[in-house]
């Protein structure tokens, strides 16, 4: 994808899969491979028929294609689903009989209320939960998968995680080689995004666990089948069970409880936690989307619906937008709603042509996917990133988390909800009456300064509750109207509200307008984020201790007559002129070390990066990058090494600029631009040797800067150093052959 066509909006329909066809199908192929193994996991984890989580896969691709608001999400059974399918079939069941059909029917009936939802325009109603609860809720979600999964990891019979840390002695039970493939598969998805082979890359990380633990699996077997212990044999019943006839596996809902309490019950649980999920998960995406188009709520709403309904009818798991194949799909050149579509019939044709090869998956092999998928969403770094966005946020987190560990998945979540009201009424310091009376109410006024000019003046608690009615006063606007939304009145702004005004003010912004936001700076915060909960009172200084690498990145600056700043910057929006960039959302700036070349009229920044996690990703990184900001005009492009997976790529794309005098050159290196006459002119012969002996850096320009980086990773004051010194020769080179080119 070239830099000049993420101002273009791809066209949808007939006419998006006629032109991008080629793209989509290598993305789909890609999510295909994770979808694959999730929807088996997930499935198993739930208690459901692990066949009933690739029939969600199917219809979510097959179905919701065609209906959605989104534009590259893809759409599955989520991680949400095994915590709720749980619950619905232990609420529902019956002695002696399983609860599994009736949750079955809840299900369904779940799906029809979504769509009612969206037919009435009810997707908003997902701004209405604080946005940490909800992280809260995903970090419980975390603990649940891991306690419901460490049994299959050991190899032994059911136990939970709270069973085994009370009884420990239960763990000498645990089979040695079930541990073993359960810990190479661990292993494989921990290590594989350090992996620079191409080839490795060309398939998924949970598809990798699959191809390697299938025949460690029938390796052991053999080699136990061969002595005479029977203690460690290994069973049919570490494997994914499934009948030969796949129909008969699956269990469909039974309707025969619907005039009891327990199952409307149900169906509430079922439809606020899915349709949160998905419609907080769709927020996320969007974020990711390099076009930043944004989806119809409501449409999606609708869309889930007539999916859940129909792939529960046919014995599938409920249908929602999720987060790791999104990821997937677009950082793999997704461009439309195609890919989704793609995907699914992927798995359809895999599922018909290969469905002896899941009866052989190891159920170790599921259960490491989702281990690892569960601690990804209660890592340390969760709790790092709420810490940074302050102690407040951090501790609506814990407490959600707790209480839906403690008392279940939805009191739990209304708890959550029930303590930030209480938090943000102590720490508004209004009385009880008058805070209940902004919450309900608060003071929103647009004065009109001039023509086209208005000044929102804001009074009182803006927070999730009533965020609705802020949406509704700033919509009013056009585009071609200035705004001015001034909170310096305010006694309290929360987390939520300022997440929506910033991304909703860089929309505007985008399409012409100008919305601005001020007064929050005489607000007191407990962090630097700007969306940080803001009380109105006067900001104390805040101190900083120094890592020992950030102590030896100062001494470096200073010994180089270079300025040093250890805090986190979360204005990142410079960033987003880079393609780089444009599907890996910057989260903050780190250490960052300034510089200039004062012969070359050259300023640069070096930076630690912190990408946005959103939610859970196979893939998470922090790098060093150095930006250079140049006194002269380059043309758009970027320069990678070339590998076997970007010249698939290519044949998609058509994109890449080689030079048949530099074939080695053209071989070693990914070079693509916008402008090829201009490259030609600016890649001459001094300049591609210089590249060519060098060491290879990722390079891009977007005109007037350039971004350079080597490492997917932190890098160390050593690597910084040379960075610096390549980019001085490097800036040094392209400043003679732009002035060659000038003059010619």
């Amino acid at each position: 994808m070239l830099p000049h066509e993420l101002d273009q909006i791809p066209p949808s329909g007939w006419l998006g899969l006629k032109r991008y066809w080629r793209s989509d199908l290598v993305a789909a192929l890609s999510v295909a491979l994770v979808a694959l193994p999730l929807g088996l996991g997930i499935a198993v984890a739930a208690g459901a028929p692990p066949m009933s989580g690739l029939v969600s896969v199917i219809v979510g691709g097959l179905v919701t294609t065609f209906i959605r608001g989104s534009h590259v999400a893809i759409n599955g059974p989520a991680n949400a689903l095994i915590v709720v399918a749980m619950a619905a079939s232990q609420n529902m069941s019956l002695p002696g009989e399983s609860g599994f059909p009736y949750a079955m029917a809840a299900f369904v009936v779940a799906g029809a209320v979504q769509i009612v939802l969206g037919l009435f325009r009810m997707g908003k109603l997902g701004n209405l939960v604080p946005t940490s609860t909800i992280h809260g809720m995903l970090a419980a979600i975390g603990f649940i998968i891991i306690g419901t999964q460490i049994h299959h990891a050991l190899g032994i019979t059911r136990a939970s995680l709270p069973e085994l840390i009370t009884h420990p002695e239960l763990l000498l039970q645990a089979n040695p080689f079930i541990l073993f493939i359960t810990l190479v598969c661990l292993l494989i998805l921990i290590f594989y995004r350090n992996i620079d082979n191409r080839l490795v890359k060309l398939v998924s990380a949970p598809m990798w666990v699959l191809v390697v633990a299938v025949p460690l699996f029938f390796g052991f077997r053999t080699l136990l089948n061969s002595t005479t212990t029977d203690r460690w044999q290994l069973t049919d019943q570490f494997l994914v069970q499934i009948p030969s006839d796949i129909t008969e596996s699956l269990i469909f809902p039974n309707f025969s409880r619907m005039d009891e309490p327990v199952f409307w019950l149900t169906v509430f649980v079922v439809t606020v936690v899915l349709s949160l999920e998905s419609l907080v998960i769709s927020k996320a995406i969007d974020k990711l989307d390099p076009y930043k188009r944004k989806t119809n709520l409501n449409k999606d709403l609708l869309g889930i619906g007539v999916a859940t309904v129909i792939s529960g009818f046919l014995g599938g798991l409920p249908v929602t937008a999720v987060i790791a194949r999104s990821s997937v799909n677009i950082t793999n050149g997704a461009v439309t709603k195609w890919s989704n579509f793609m995907h699914g019939l992927i798995v359809l044709l895999f599922v018909v042509a290969f469905s002896g090869f899941i009866q052989k998956v190891p159920l170790a092999a599921l259960a490491a996917i989702l281990l690892f998928t569960g601690y990804k969403l209660t890592s340390p770094r969760v709790y790092q990133l709420a810490y940074h966005q302050g102690w407040e946020q951090i501790t609506i987190l814990l407490v959600t988390m707790i209480a839906i560990l403690t008392v279940g998945l939805m009191s739990g979540l209304l708890t959550g909800i029930a303590f930030t009201i209480l938090l943000h009424f102590l720490r508004s310091g209004m009385p009880l009456p008058l805070f209940l009376r902004y919450m309900r109410r608060p003071y929103m006024k647009i004065v009109q300064e001039k023509e086209q000019s208005y000044l929102v003046k804001v009074k009182g608690v803006i927070n999730f509750t009533n965020i609705l009615q802020l949406q509704n006063k700033v919509k009013k606007m056009t585009p071609d109207d200035n705004i001015v939304m001034d909170f310096s009145h305010a006694r309290l702004v929360d987390y939520t509200v300022l997440e929506y005004l910033h991304e909703y003010a860089e929309k505007y912004n985008r399409n012409g307008g100008e919305f601005h936001l001020t007064g929050l700076d005489v607000h007191k915060t407990s962090s630097h984020h700007p969306f940080a909960l803001h009380v109105l009172k006067k900001p104390k200084p805040k101190l900083i201790r120094l890592t020992q690498r950030q102590n030896e990145l100062k001494q470096m600056a200073g010994s180089h007559g270079w300025a040093y700043n250890p805090e986190i910057e979360w204005e990142v929006d410079d960033l987003g002129r880079f393609m780089f960039f444009k599907t890996r959302p910057v989260e903050y700036l780190k250490n960052q070390i300034n510089g200039q070349y004062k012969e070359l009229g050259v300023s640069w920044k070096i930076s630690d990066i912190a990408l946005k996690d959103a939610f859970v990703s196979f893939d998470t990184y922090r790098l060093t990058v150095e930006v250079l900001s140049l006194p002269f005009e380059l043309p758009v492009f970027s320069l990678e090494e070339e590998s076997f997976l970007d010249r698939i790529s290519i044949i998609a794309a058509q994109q890449d600029i080689d030079f048949v005098e530099y074939r080695n050159f053209s071989r070693k290196f990914l070079l693509q631009s916008p402008d090829e006459a201009g490259i030609r002119q600016l890649f001459n012969g001094d300049l591609i040797q210089f590249l060519e002996r060098g060491e290879i850096y990722h390079l891009e320009s977007n005109g007037k800067e350039i971004l350079i980086f080597r490492h997917l990773r932190l890098t160390s004051p050593r690597e910084i150093l040379k960075m610096v010194n390549y980019s001085k020769k490097l800036v040094t080179k392209l400043h003679q052959t732009a002035l060659a080119t000038a003059r010619s």
